[in-house]
């Protein structure tokens, strides 16, 4: 599946329960852009390091701290996005990340020097393969 036209609000991060796929891949690069994780821990893979680091980053933003990625905290993140010219930046309290809606009103996330969609059923990005 290929995440279109806004934040995945529907699609839950849960240890043990959530596949490897690009749709981890973001909400980790959200971690990292807000200084709760660090590159290397972009892996798509929703394990326990990235729910602690969730929990930290859901109780400094004033959620329930159960580290589940669910429609609050999408909702959440959400807040952040900026639109600039053809991106869509997510501002993080540290970085940047550039996303883009392609013309099918599909996400796509930087990587590697090109934007690739999105997925959520999928590993495609190359920092997780």
């Amino acid at each position: 599946m290929i995440v279109a036209g806004g934040l995945p609000a529907t699609e839950q991060l849960i240890v043990g329960h959530t596949r490897r796929s690009d749709l981890v891949g973001l909400w980790q690069s959200v971690l990292w852009a807000d200084g709760y994780s660090t590159r290397s821990g972009i892996t798509c893979t929703y394990d326990e390091a990235t729910a602690d680091a969730t929990r930290v980053w859901q109780s400094n933003h004033h959620l329930s701290a159960d580290g589940i990625v669910g429609s609050v905290t999408w909702g959440a993140a959400a807040q952040r996005i900026a639109f600039s010219g053809q991106w869509i930046v997510y501002q993080g309290e540290r970085f940047g990340l550039p996303l883009r809606l392609d013309g099918d009103d599909v996400y796509e996330v930087w990587d590697t020097g090109r934007f690739r969609r999105l997925r959520t059923d999928a590993v495609t990005l190359t920092r997780c393969r």
